[in-house]
């Protein structure tokens, strides 16, 4: 059993969503979005205010989430109002970081079961963030008992589709053997798909697996990552 890959499961944290794209066209909330991926808090606030005022979901998601990472801390339950609004508008990113907050309990109080249900509504829209962190959950036991099997089962779902957090965290359950039959050739494999998406822990455990392994193991898990190809998402409801 490695004890490095398991401690950097265990310490893993929820993740958040996708990060937002680069705008296609010009608008207030891209240009929002703009400004927010340049680091323009206060620019980017003045675009998404309005907009989420005016009840547009997706600027109450960027300026709920705006608030809840960059906000004082007695400003930030108001981010997490603006969550609120646009998760129950339907959008999956506002569900995942909603049930974020609630699993974590530092902003508002703890809710594991409402957390749970968050994040199930966001992967029943094939929300890859969300499908992991229900991996994350079941594999260190938050709000239920450890189930390494099913956390292997969500960690695989976006691992698939190529969701680099999913495919570091499903090569740790590979690794050791949890919830999987050992298998440090497909560890490997799992392990190099997230190091080219520049996944950091990816990086710095792949030779910690390779330690443990033959050279003709090592050619194996190179091969199975160079002939892996991402599965297309379902749609929702199939």
């Amino acid at each position: 059993m490695n004890a490095l890959l398991r401690a950097a499961l265990i310490a893993a944290s929820t993740v958040a969503g996708l990060a937002p794209a680069a705008p296609v066209s010009a608008g207030p909330l891209e240009d929002g979005i703009a400004a927010f991926q340049r680091g323009d808090f206060s620019t980017a606030r003045s675009n998404f205010e309005p907009l989420a005022v005016n009840g547009d979901a997706v600027a109450q998601y960027y300026l709920g989430d705006l608030i809840v990472r960059y906000a004082t801390p007695q400003n930030k339950p108001q981010g997490v109002v603006w969550l609120q609004q646009s998760a129950q508008a339907g959008v999956p990113d506002a569900m995942n970081e909603l049930a974020r907050i609630l699993s974590e309990g530092k902003i508002v109080a703890a809710d594991q079961a409402k957390a749970n249900e968050l994040f199930m509504q966001a992967a029943s829209l094939g929300h890859l963030p969300a499908y992991n962190n229900l991996g994350l959950r079941s594999a260190q036991g938050i709000g239920r008992a450890p189930d390494p099997l099913d956390a292997s089962e969500w960690f695989r779902l976006a691992a698939d589709q190529g969701f680099a957090e999913s495919q570091f965290n499903l090569a740790v359950l590979y690794a050791n053997g949890d919830g999987v039959k050992r298998d440090l050739v497909e560890a490997f494999k799992w392990l190099t798909l997230a190091m080219k998406q520049g996944h950091l822990l990816a990086t710095r455990q792949r030779p910690v697996v390779a330690q443990q392994m033959t050279p003709g193991d090592i050619q194996e898990g190179d091969k199975r990552a160079a002939q892996w190809r991402p599965v297309r998402p379902k749609k929702a409801g199939s």
